[in-house]
């Protein structure tokens, strides 16, 4: 499953960067029209037009103080404004009078005042496009200003000629596309990043899955040889130990002798159990999950180190009210992970002069949550990311694989092994995907 997503990313990628790529030049396309556009040009042009009526109206108005001779002007020469695509001039009281009109007949009417012509007697410039086919048109609206004071406002209709058409509207009509093509843009980029961050983690991730399954390989191969030989010299000790205990018992051997005795078979048993926990750790194993009573797991567990923490002035509780009594997993190897986190817990706190040890397993939505909680001296920041290592340890005396271990553990079920933050000591958190029993 994990090569087919990886493989579904991977063709994931090239499609994002296509769709980014593609959108992004016909965005540049877009822009580079609409910034450089001859429709700007040809809105000017009409501008032009209008800016001349906007003159010839002040000019009366300054001159005169009336309309009259501009009114007249347009009578005799209505082919005039045909000629420069004139549709409607209009010019409106600042109370909405009309007081010049290109049909005569509405001269003294009131007008209807539309949001533009509203603003240009505040003090507005505005440009829109109305109607199309053959009822297109450009409308300009501006102020006219006598003495620095707006005394009314001109309103001019133009109808540009069939091939200045399509240029003025896509002046206009891109503005919210260009927009939406943006957003498009942003997402798609931000959608690419994403997912190539994506798939470089979980590049790095396969290849330290990969080194990590490599050393534990070449542990193994090494181990397997090494741990035949170191049993057996084990064995010997052991053998030889019980057997000089009988004798000096028998003989009467002083106390002293007896410390040297009890001094090297302890030293025999550790090295024993360090040699189980590095075949453990290098072993491959076959992960074998069938029905665990998880609530039963824990509290066999919490019992045990109930007892074995009292010795070690180690206050140990545990709760398996939440655990499930059937779920699916390894029971082999989650009793190792648990114990390991339970006797790094509990000897962390030993040294510590004593103090409080807590193991909780519950099931939490869909997944299984095992935590082991202590309020030791904890872990320095600084060292935190390595205590998973195999063979890092900050003891004195251990093998440092107890962690590595647990997280080995955890990563078979199909999750992991967390340090938490926690005011004070430490808290490990053991989480897998929660997979019921048919006979849950």
């Amino acid at each position: 499953m994990q090569k087919e997503a990886g493989k579904t990313n991977s063709n994931l990628l090239p499609c994002l960067g296509g769709l980014f790529l593609a959108s992004f030049a016909l965005g540049l396309i877009l822009s580079s029209f609409f910034l450089v556009s001859i429709s700007g040009e040809i809105a000017l042009s009409y501008r032009n037009i209008a800016q001349t009526w906007v003159k010839a109206c002040q000019h009366e108005m300054d001159a005169r103080g009336e309309l009259g001779l501009l009114q007249q002007e347009m009578e005799l020469n209505p082919s005039a404004l045909e000629r420069q695509g004139v549709y409607l001039v209009e010019v409106i009281s600042m109370s909405g009078l009309i007081l010049l009109h290109s049909d005569e007949n509405l001269v003294g009417e009131t007008a209807n005042l539309t949001l533009n012509l509203k603003g240009a007697l505040k003090g507005g410039s505005y440009q829109r496009l109305t109607g199309s086919g053959d009822s297109f048109r450009i409308v300009l609206t501006f102020p006219l200003v006598n003495y620095n004071q707006i005394w009314g406002a001109l309103n001019i209709s133009l109808k540009p000629k069939k091939k200045h058409v399509w240029p003025l509207r896509f002046g206009t009509v891109p503005k919210k596309f260009l927009l939406a093509l943006m957003i498009a843009d942003v997402l798609l980029l931000l959608l690419f990043v994403f997912k190539t961050l994506q798939i470089k983690n979980s590049a790095l991730e396969e290849l330290r899955r990969k080194e990590d399954s490599i050393r534990q390989d070449q542990l193994a191969t090494v181990g397997a040889g090494l741990a035949h030989e170191v049993k057996n010299s084990l064995n010997g000790i052991n053998l030889n130990a019980q057997l000089l205990r009988e004798s000096l018992r028998d003989g009467g051997a002083t106390e002293s002798q007896f410390k040297k005795l009890e001094r090297i078979e302890r030293e025999a048993r550790s090295s024993g159990e360090m040699l189980a926990a590095f075949l453990s750790y290098a072993k491959s194993g076959d992960f074998a999950p069938k029905e665990v009573n998880l609530r039963a797991l824990i509290m066999e567990l919490g019992q045990f180190f109930t007892e074995a923490g009292e010795k070690e002035n180690v206050r140990v509780s545990y709760s398996s009210d939440g655990a499930l009594q059937s779920v699916l997993a390894d029971e082999g190897s989650l009793r190792h992970a648990i114990t390991n986190l339970m006797w790094n817990a509990v000897q962390s706190v030993s040294q510590n002069g004593g103090g409080n040890v807590a193991l909780k397993g519950a099931a939490k939505g869909g997944t299984v949550e095992i935590s082991v909680e202590d309020d030791g001296p904890g872990i320095p920041k600084e060292k935190r990311e390595k205590v998973f290592e195999a063979f890092y340890t900050t003891k004195e005396k251990g093998a440092g694989l107890g962690l590595a271990v647990a997280k080995k553990a955890a990563q078979s079920h199909g999750g992991r092994l967390e340090l938490k933050d926690t005011p004070k000591g430490c808290l490990f958190v053991l989480s897998f995907p929660l997979k019921e029993s048919k006979n849950d």
